[in-house]
């Protein structure tokens, strides 16, 4: 079982990551906002941080940076429906800096399995 942070403004879309995570047996905690999200990492360990890009305070971009900055070596999956830039444009942006893996928004409860899945084997 992993543990894993979902971080959207959106918060339809962190309930349908947070149930579809938590039925593999995944501990999700859901928070709307980067500067939020970067609260709780400093405060407990996680094995998985999935990201949307475009939010208020600090986006998926920065959240990404500051992870970085501050030394926590969490893989990040980022995710986005586009934006001011092209979805594919934001989602090669965003695994340049560091991101390990990304997803089309929308996508399916088994696009996400598939991509997290791997990230988590053996949490």
């Amino acid at each position: 079982m992993g543990r894993v942070l979902v971080v959207d403004d959106d918060a339809d879309l962190r309930g349908v990551v947070r149930r579809a995570l938590a039925k593999l047996g995944h501990e999700v905690q859901d928070v709307d906002d980067g500067t939020a999200a970067l609260a709780l990492l400093d405060a407990q360990p996680f094995d998985l941080v999935i990201t949307d890009v475009y939010m208020e305070t600090v986006d998926g971009m920065e959240l990404l940076a500051r992870m970085q900055q501050r030394g926590h070596a969490v893989p990040v999956v980022v995710m986005s429906g586009g934006g001011f830039k092209s979805q594919d444009y934001v989602l090669a942006m965003a695994e340049s800096i560091g991101a390990v893996a990304t997803l089309n928004k929308p996508f399916s409860v088994e696009e996400l399995r598939a991509t997290v899945g791997p990230l988590l084997t053996g949490k």
